[in-house]
């Protein structure tokens, strides 16, 4: 694992025994597969530094990934696994501090359009910034999403510049309409 500059999680489920075993490794890879798989050197000290993004996703492993993407850029990022939760974590002491929040629109019992309906309802249109996470590439997804009030949408599986990219755009995006 150190030698390949990897690292392994464990996914606990709600007993604390072991679920899963999650590893990634990085691989030598040419110039340009590696553009699009890693962070450029200067992602590191990014406009991301210190931002505060609330993640929801009901998979673990996709939220541990997310989150562990997300870090890289410089985010301080708390994760949920439900939609429910992650209304509490808005509601919640603290909840104004969180700049964005990426819902996954296919979670269970509360789907990311409904939670972005009650944020939206209850915090209005400009705050906080929603990016939607989901594994349709159909254009009537995205649409839907953005009808729904989202400001961006990354389609799955999640690449670390895609992240950054949609990141960029929608804070440039609320930065104009300021």
């Amino acid at each position: 694992m150190q030698i390949m500059q990897g690292n392994i999680w464990i996914l606990p489920n709600s007993q604390g025994l072991v679920q899963g075993v999650s590893l990634l490794l990085k691989f030598q890879t040419g110039p340009s597969l590696e553009r699009y798989m890693f962070a450029p050197k200067d992602y590191s000290n990014s406009q991301f530094g210190g931002l505060k993004i609330l993640l929801a996703d009901d998979d673990g492993l996709n939220r541990i990934v997310t989150k562990k993407l997300l870090e890289r850029l410089g985010c301080l990022v708390t994760a949920v696994s439900s939609g429910f939760e992650c209304l509490g974590a808005i509601s919640g002491s603290g909840g104004n501090s969180f700049k964005i929040i990426m819902l996954d629109i296919h979670m269970p019992e509360m789907d990311g359009f409904e939670v972005a309906a009650r944020i939206r309802k209850f915090n209005g249109p400009n705050w906080p910034l929603i990016i939607a996470l989901i594994a349709n590439a159909e254009e009537q997804v995205k649409d839907r999403c953005m009808l729904a009030g989202m400001n961006g949408v990354i389609r799955k599986p999640i690449l670390l510049h895609q992240i950054a990219d949609e990141l960029r755009s929608v804070l440039l995006r609320a930065g104009e309409k300021q």
